[in-house]
């Protein structure tokens, strides 16, 4: 029976191989990194997350960006499913959102405050604005009650403060050069100007069309973090109700409320994006 001992050898070694080759399958399965899909709008925040998906190397998670041209869509796609969290969206859009839609989310971190503020191609200044001159805002209602809030601030018209941040046409108490006040798809707001005195639209398209959301507008509203009156426009990150406690997702915010990504910010964009944290 001398052949027993080759043969006992050869199947010893195919076991301890086939052990072999398994875990080295489970190390390269374990060294998988994980993919978590965050929805944006237009691509003026990739910077960010360039700098968030280095802190994330040493927890094997990178984030992979998925650009919309509107901030609705997001909300869809991540309703669907088809997205892991959004960062575009302040609280007062995203509560609007929910209210008007129905979807089950929550906000899981602060980001920053964006300004909105007033643009012209025709004048330089809200004191050259006449009287029927037509003035653009965004389209949606969370920010086009950020938007005539902006106006009143701005000396133009006068709404009713009961509203809240949440003001619509029809709660305009004084309008002394019978303005026209016209709604628009925010990402046009700046093509539209030639024919119109002013606008109002969001700092990411303005960025995105090569303007400053502060050095190129007619009028600034100073954002002050601290001020109450800006909370509900205080950006934030995204998830669904459900996974609002996922470790993983836990992890991507931390990665972004760090000190290099708060440098960074106000390094590359001044005072475009304000940090919160």
């Amino acid at each position: 029976m001398k052949f027993i001992k080759p043969l006992f050898s050869i199947l010893l070694i195919t076991a301890l191989s086939a052990c072999s080759t398994a875990t080295a399958k489970e190390d390269v399965k374990k060294d998988e990194p994980t993919i978590v899909k965050v929805g944006v709008v237009g691509d003026s925040t990739n910077f960010i997350w360039d700098i968030v998906n280095e802190n994330l190397k040493d927890e094997n998670i990178i984030v992979e960006l998925q650009s919309f041209s509107d901030g609705t869509y997001t909300n869809i796609a991540q309703s669907e499913g088809e997205l892991d969290l959004t960062s575009f969206q302040h609280h007062a859009f995203l509560n609007q959102e929910i209210n008007d839609k129905g979807y089950d989310f929550t906000a899981i971190a602060d980001t920053y405050v964006a300004p909105l503020n007033i643009f012209s191609e025709k004048v330089e200044s809200v004191s050259e604005i006449k009287e029927g001159d037509t003035i653009l805002i965004p389209n949606n209602v969370t920010n086009a009650g950020r938007a005539l809030i902006v106006l009143d601030r701005a000396g133009l018209i006068t709404v009713d403060p009961e509203k809240g941040n949440l003001p619509t046409n029809s709660d305009i108490l004084e309008n002394p050069l019978k303005l026209k006040i016209e709604e628009a798809d925010p990402a046009t707001i700046l093509q539209l100007l030639p024919d119109v005195a002013a606008g109002i639209t969001n700092a990411g398209i303005v960025q995105d069309n090569g303007k400053d959301p502060i050095e190129d507008a007619i009028f600034n509203l100073e954002i002050d973090p601290d001020d109450e009156a800006f909370a509900p426009y205080i950006n934030v990150i995204v998830a669904r109700t459900e996974d609002k406690d996922n470790e993983i997702y836990a992890k991507v915010a931390k990665a972004y409320l760090q000190d290099n990504v708060k440098e960074a910010i106000t390094k590359e964009y001044g005072n475009v994006f304000i940090p919160v944290w």
